[in-house]
């Protein structure tokens, strides 16, 4: 009876439900506090070569920059952004790259060093080869952690960094469990009005925001 049972205990590992993420500065490395985390799950519509929203989450990251969202094969892979209102888009830090020795198979994990312009000016490759594009990204946290860089720009280019941001403008309407866009969009919206962001502008995102309020309170 113990080896039936030793037997039928010896499956897979049950599937991950939740991703754990960190927010990150990129360039110093140190974690973000209380970013709003937005992420986008996104699949293909069959025949089109377009895409569909098919979900979207967010969280918000902890005193040590750590955050939690939900795994939902279903919905397909997620695509993540931050807002802060000190920080701005970045770029990952540690990246995958495989082809190592001319051998697609080996893969190593590249930390990369970028300028204010976005520009990549050092690269270090970490000596560890990993066998396969997934195991590697996994090391990287490719897809789990977030970057950010600190913002140095003007008035201007920070309000054109705020329109980037509601790229995810598309997914008012999809599935969530959590808030959704609500929260991310009300943060944008106070920093248009402090930096006196345009009539036409700030409708658009209450506009956004009303949207994506009523679609929750009819989930519900």
């Amino acid at each position: 009876m113990a080896l039936a049972l030793a037997g039928c205990s010896g499956g897979a590992p049950p599937q991950e439900t939740v991703s754990r993420g960190q927010v990150l500065d990129q360039d110093t490395g140190q974690p973000i506090v209380d970013v709003i985390v937005v992420a986008i799950y996104r699949g293909s519509v069959r025949g089109s070569g377009a895409t569909s929203c098919n979900r979207v989450e967010t969280a918000v990251s902890d005193e040590n920059g750590w955050f939690e969202l939900p795994v939902d094969p279903q919905a397909g892979p997620l695509a993540m952004e931050g807002y802060h209102r000190d920080y701005r888009h970045g770029w990952p830090v540690r990246v995958p790259i495989c082809g190592v020795h001319d051998d697609a198979t080996q893969c190593q994990v590249w930390q990369e060093r970028r300028d204010d312009t976005d520009h990549v000016v050092s690269i270090v490759k970490e000596p560890t080869i990993y066998h396969g594009e997934a195991e590697a990204a996994k090391a990287a946290r490719e897809g789990q952690d977030l970057y950010l860089k600190r913002f140095k720009g003007t008035r201007e280019e920070r309000l054109q960094e705020l329109w980037r941001l509601p790229a995810a403008n598309s997914c008012l309407a999809s599935p969530r469990t959590s808030p959704g866009l609500e929260p991310f969009l009300q943060a944008i919206l106070q920093e248009q009005i402090a930096l006196g962001d345009s009539k036409d502008a700030v409708r658009v995102t209450n506009d956004r925001i009303e949207t994506a309020r009523e679609v929750l309170l009819r989930k519900k």
